[in-house]
Order: structure tokens, then C-alpha cells, then sequence
């Protein structure tokens, strides 16, 4: 598990003259909470991700994961040892990895022993319901499917959060469900940090304890969901 602690971050792309995106966020997420963020698009929802996961660094404020400084004036500790899984809307699938590699590659880069990697895969094709397709290629899979695989990449490793843009875009109806319900079950029996954008109510509302509504940049509203 891992808390994570944005304070006063602003970011501003395009260099000095460019826009501002965040101005001044101050956001908290306990351990193991799920957290949605939505607003209209240019609030800053998905530089603020790119910032937590170190992909981006901030002008001015601080990050911290368990109360340790990760983005600052003078500290940026790169995202791979930030032990974060991160979604993108467009997945970024490999074409030429089947999802056992895709799986493999991620786990290789990890501390787990050779046995724990074995086992994590296991449970990770059991849980996003991709058991028995291994030897299959990102053009073999449906959109389901693709979107599952993405989810169990971001999980192989030994992360402690997980960021999610938009992660079932252009899913909708019962293939939607079969998703979401998939990570839900393994978020919630993990205990996993994680940090949704959406601009869909029922993925916020299905998955979040709370949700943040930025607009231009700040915070305007945060309100729990009622389960």
C-alpha cells in the first residue's frame, strides 16, 4: 500500500510562456483508496497523473509517496522506482508480444523470485480473465480483452499505486462491467492506492470512494461516493 500527498502543484506546458495546467493542487490519497478525477478536457487531469507517476515534473509544489519527497525542487525520483502501474487511453500494447511476454517483460524488471513471477502471472491471467489465451497477439484479442491485458500489465510488477486514464474508453454495456469488475476485485483484495480519470459517473461511482472535479487547473469540488 502507499499514500500519496500532491501539495501546492502547479505545472505549466510550453516552458514559461506556455499554459498553465494545474495551479496550485493540494490532493490526498489514503492507502488503499480509489480516487476519480473528472473535468472537462484541458482541466489538468491527466498532467497530474503524468506528474505523480514522474513522467513530468512539477514547476513549483511537492509529491510524496508514504511521506517521502518523489517530485520537488531539487528531487525527481524517476518513475521506475516509483513502484507505479499507470493505464493509458490508448493501452500502448506491444504488437509483437503475446500477452504471456507482455507479462514477462514487466515481471523480469521486478524483485519477485522466479517462482513469485510464475505465480503473480498465474494469478493475473486468472483474474483478468485471460487464462488460455497466452499465445495470443494484441491483434488477436477484442477490445475486452485488450483492455484486460492492459490492466495486467500495469499490475505484474511490484506496484503499490495504480493511475488509470480513461482505461475503458470505448468499452461500454456488459464488456464494461466484465472490466471494471475484474480490477475491482483485485484492487479491493489488495488494498491498492489507486487514482482513476474518467468523465463516465458509473466507472467513478463503481470504482471510487471519492471523486475530484478540477476545472482550469484547480480543485474545485471533492465528494465522497455513496456505496
Amino acid at each position: 500500500m502507499s499514500r500519496i500527498e500532491v501539495r501546492e502543484v502547479s505545472k505549466t506546458l510550453g516552458g514559461r510562456a506556455g499554459t498553465a495546467v494545474l495551479r496550485g493542487v493540494v490532493l490526498y490519497v489514503a492507502e488503499g483508496r480509489c480516487v476519480g478525477l473528472r473535468g472537462a478536457t484541458g482541466s489538468g487531469k491527466t498532467t497530474l497523473l503524468r506528474l505523480i507517476a514522474g513522467l513530468d515534473r512539477p514547476e513549483r509544489g511537492e509529491i510524496l509517496l508514504d511521506g517521502r519527497i518523489v517530485s520537488g525542487p531539487q528531487v525527481h525520483v524517476p518513475p521506475h522506482r516509483r513502484r507505479i502501474g499507470f493505464v493509458f487511453q490508448s493501452l500502448g500494447l506491444w504488437p509483437h508480444l503475446n500477452i504471456a511476454e507482455h507479462l514477462d517483460y514487466v515481471l523480469a524488471a521486478s524483485p519477485l523470485k522466479p517462482d513469485e513471477r510464475a505465480r503473480r502471472k498465474k494469478e493475473l491471467c486468472d483474474a483478468f480473465h485471460l487464462h488460455g489465451l497466452e499465445g495470443r497477439f494484441p491483434a488477436e484479442l477484442s477490445g475486452g480483452e485488450k483492455h484486460l491485458l492492459a490492466l495486467a500489465r500495469a499490475l505484474a510488477g511490484d506496484v503499490r499505486i495504480l493511475l488509470l486514464d480513461e482505461p475503458f474508453a470505448g468499452l461500454d454495456g456488459q464488456l464494461k462491467e466484465w472490466v471494471t469488475g475484474a480490477l475491482a476485485s483485485w484492487r479491493r483484495s489488495r488494498r491498492l492506492t489507486t487514482v482513476l480519470v474518467s468523465h463516465d459517473p458509473q466507472d467513478l461511482a463503481r470504482l471510487c470512494q471519492s471523486v475530484v472535479h478540477l476545472r482550469e487547473g484547480r480543485i474545485a469540488e471533492t465528494a465522497e461516493v455513496e456505496k
